[in-house]
């Protein structure tokens, strides 16, 4: 048995994008936000895997600014917002794994996606 209740949550965005440029250090930045736990596990995977790629190929990108400024590969949303969503999530990490341009298009990415979808829906058909 447990004390805590269980209650779905859509993700309540009180500004606009751009009120993810916060200080980190103030306590009261930012307002208020409630978020699934898978949510910030998505988020803290893409951070990961940003700040790591970033490291690795020796890039001159600051990876929370990455993180925090709109990216049309999100529909204009930032990543760390946009990331709380599965299909989102999935485009960062393979952004990240595969090395792609930061400003990759988005339709590019789209036909990718597909593509791996397709092939492992083919070789889930032939098992």
């Amino acid at each position: 048995m447990s004390d805590t209740a269980i209650y779905e949550f859509d993700p309540y965005f009180e500004g606009s994008p751009m009120d993810w440029v916060l200080d980190p250090l103030e306590d009261d930045s930012g307002g208020m936000l409630a978020v699934r736990r898978v949510a910030l596990v998505r988020i803290a995977c893409v951070a990961a895997e940003t700040g790591a790629r970033l490291q690795r190929e020796g890039l001159a990108v600051d990876p929370v600014g990455w993180m925090v400024l709109p990216n049309a590969l999100f529909e204009g949303r930032p990543p760390i917002e946009a990331c709380m969503d599965k299909d989102a999530c999935s485009k960062a990490i393979l952004l990240h794994g595969l090395g792609l341009d930061l400003d990759v298009d988005p339709e590019a990415m789209e036909r990718m996606l597909f593509e791996v979808s397709s092939c492992s829906n083919a070789s889930d058909d032939d098992g």
